[in-house]
């Protein structure tokens, strides 16, 4: 039988990871370099994670896997599309903006995961275009958002948000809220009628 593992100590694990990945590079992080960050031995870090691999794969899919659920709520709620999208595009840009490093990876390092992994996160990634498609469709079903192309305004958000790790500084005079409300006026003002 497997041992619980203290989970307190996988979160500070997976902190110090996320921040090593994303300052030097998946490549460039050995296991040395994140078992002398924790102050612990390296065979120590196979008690939490298989492989580097595998730790790599659990950040980037749990960054995924809990953005998604939130985005899931939103899509199935009787909330007007024009509220819906409000929550998903707020929700998305506070989130993150707020979880940089994980965003790094998710940018940067997806050919570093096996195919299997790669693929797990391509069909999360799918997920996250429909439900997002499916909002701008509700709008033009009812005639509330300009004869724009879905895919283009389904891919300009994503690129905006997805690009805040290059510019944005969450101890800058922005903080997420704020960030998050200028990206949903900038976005809806441009597709709503």
């Amino acid at each position: 039988m497997a041992r619980p593992k203290n989970t307190q100590k996988i979160f500070e694990i997976d902190r110090v990871i996320a921040h090593l990945f994303a300052r030097k590079g998946y490549q460039r992080t050995s296991m040395r370099d994140i078992a002398h960050e924790l102050g612990m031995n390296q065979a120590s870090l196979y008690y939490y994670y298989k492989s580097k691999e595998e730790m790599l794969f659990r950040l980037m899919n749990g960054a995924m896997e809990d953005s998604l659920l939130v985005i899931e709520d939103i899509c199935a709620s009787d909330l007007s599309p024009e509220d819906k999208l409000s929550q998903v595009l707020s929700f998305y840009s506070r989130y993150f903006a707020g979880e940089q490093e994980r965003e790094i990876l998710l940018l940067n390092e997806m050919n570093s995961l096996n195919d299997q992994h790669r693929n797990i996160l391509n069909e999360k990634q799918r997920h996250y275009v429909q439900l997002f498609y499916s909002i701008l469709q509700e709008l033009t079903d009812q005639n509330k958002m300009k004869p724009i192309d879905h895919t283009v305004a389904t891919f300009a958000f994503f690129g905006m948000v997805h690009y805040t790790v290059r510019w944005y500084n969450r101890d800058g005079p922005i903080n997420l809220e704020e960030l998050a409300n200028m990206f949903v006026e900038i976005f809806t003002r441009g597709i709503f009628r």
